[in-house]
């Protein structure tokens, strides 16, 4: 039987890569020929959603198994379970402080027209951004980062 999708299966039984085979390939279950660790499966029930069906399948054992969602676009499927990845989630709260801190630099040359006082403030802010993960070490959500007022 024709394929109507082909997916591409980690060693986790996550999709990788999926694709609409337009022509005849491989019988599934056969390793991939770019990378010899992940599986070829073919799927032959027409979906009227394959996006949503591989977001709460995955691979095991020769077969599709049901799982939740993932919780955010920081978990990873690994041991047949969400797993929290908090390098990638860390990298894109930095890059936010990082933005947040180049956007002020101009409070902080010498050339800056603001007072002194003023001047301080933004010091603090900025003292306050870079303590951002210190201060948020337990946040698994972006929406959950206490991010320091800005100064008026």
């Amino acid at each position: 039987m024709r394929p109507t999708a082909i997916a591409i299966i980690n060693s986790e039984g996550e999709c990788e890569q999926w694709f609409t085979p337009s022509a005849t390939y491989a019988e599934d279950k056969t390793a991939w020929e770019y990378d010899d660790t992940k599986t070829v499966v073919h799927i032959t029930t027409p979906l009227l959603d394959l996006s949503g069906f591989l977001e709460v399948n995955y691979y095991k054992d020769g077969a599709w198994k049901t799982r939740e969602k993932a919780p955010d676009t920081f978990y990873d499927w690994k041991d047949e379970k969400w797993n929290f990845n908090s390098t990638r989630f860390w990298e894109i709260v930095r890059q936010d402080r990082n933005n947040r801190l180049f956007a002020s630099d101009w409070t902080q040359l010498s050339d800056c027209k603001l007072s002194l006082a003023k001047q301080g403030e933004w010091t603090e802010y900025r003292q306050a951004l870079r303590q951002v993960p210190a201060t948020n070490s337990d946040s698994t959500k972006l929406d959950s980062i206490v991010w320091p007022g800005q100064p008026s």
